[in-house]
């Protein structure tokens, strides 16, 4: 693999690796003014580089950065430390209490707590938390594990390039960082749900996340369906889907029929989601407020609607595009611009707190 030369060892970008495909963008960020996108990119890449979430052929993934740099890039990425994203689906994550003790204990319980619940073992894994609320009683807090393989695979690959890993992350904890950025004002409790290529992420988010969830669909599980139960092509329904959707036209009843298994998939988890919260707020009496989707799967027309009917609550799309200024630069395609959040979710990570 070759080097990426052309970085000054400044704050850090946002790189997302999904399935078969990155996703790169710089923020710039001063005082009193909003965030202003510096660079954005996005490449393709054969999905063989990666297997059960382990980069295994660093040099596909390594080329598709290049082709971004060099060819597709809008306006610049200058930065050398990079925030990135993890899969979800491939992390372990789960809330815990525990009585009030000192920082240094808690990793102590957490560990405890990861040996009975991780069906991996602890030196295979990378443990982590984040403390969601804080009283004399006890300390909530949740615990993130992904396992060693999958993290040293991306380390591998951004060492290669002389890029300098700052954070990794599960996806869901860049969403919600732009939740928390443009719904500031909203403090009522929403359901996240990310929905990626293959794989779909939902969380409880409550100022910050409660619990998060993985199911084993996705955009193009949906694309499949509407193959199979049309009787067309892959590309053909790909032109269905995101030309039509499920939204009104002479083919939703049968593009609805089609993919009735992917949507209850969603509804079925969303709904285990709010009996979750509805438990473990039950002394608050908080209810979830709306659902709030995002990634490149969230854009398919009459999706939002379809869940709000069946769930009963307002559903939207996350679009950070209002708070988060492009300045001169061009906006992606509108059909693009989902699948460039959780990129910008890394490139809002406060490079100091990242490196205590």
């Amino acid at each position: 693999m070759g080097t990426l030369k052309f970085y000054r060892d400044e704050p850090l970008f946002g790189l997302d690796i999904g399935h078969t495909s990155l996703k790169a963008v710089q923020i710039a960020r001063a005082p009193g003014k909003p965030p202003e996108i510096t660079g954005y990119g996005s490449g393709e890449f054969d999905a063989k580089a990666i297997e059960n979430g382990v980069i295994v052929k660093p040099e596909i993934i390594a080329a598709a950065m290049h082709q971004l740099f060099e060819k597709t890039m809008v306006g610049t990425i200058d930065h050398r430390r990079v925030a990135c994203s993890l899969p979800t689906s491939r992390t372990f994550s789960r809330p815990m209490k525990v009585p009030a003790m000192d920082n240094s204990q808690i990793m102590d319980a957490i560990r405890l707590e990861a040996e009975q619940y991780i069906p991996i073992p602890l030196n295979n894994l990378y443990l982590d938390y984040e403390i969601t609320s804080q009283a004399p009683d006890g300390i909530e807090l949740l615990l993130v594990a992904v396992s060693k393989t999958i993290v040293d695979s991306y380390l591998k690959l951004l060492e290669a390039l002389e890029l300098e890993p700052v954070v990794f992350e599960p996806t869901i904890s860049a969403a919600s960082r732009i939740v928390q950025m443009i719904e500031k004002s909203n403090a009522e409790p929403a359901i996240i749900v990310d929905i990626g290529s293959v794989a779909s992420d939902i969380a409880v988010f409550d100022k910050t996340l409660l619990v998060t969830s993985t199911v084993s669909t996705g955009g193009d599980n949906i694309t499949d369906a509407i193959a199979t139960g049309l009787r067309v092509s892959r590309q053909q329904a790909l032109t269905l889907k995101n030309q039509y959707g499920i939204s009104y036209s002479e083919k939703q009843q049968r593009i609805i029929g089609a993919i009735k298994p992917n949507l209850e998939i969603f509804t079925d988890a969303i709904h285990k989601s709010m009996r979750y919260f509805a438990e473990h707020a039950a002394k608050s009496g908080s209810q979830i407020s709306q659902v709030i989707t995002v990634g490149g799967g969230s854009v398919m027309p009459g999706l939002n609607q379809y869940l709000s009917k069946e769930l009963r609550l307002p559903v939207h799309n996350l679009d950070p595009w209002q708070t988060i200024n492009f300045s001169s630069l061009p906006l992606p395609p509108e059909s693009d611009q989902a699948g460039y959040v959780i990129a910008a979710g890394e490139a809002l990570v406060d490079p100091v707190e990242a490196m205590r």
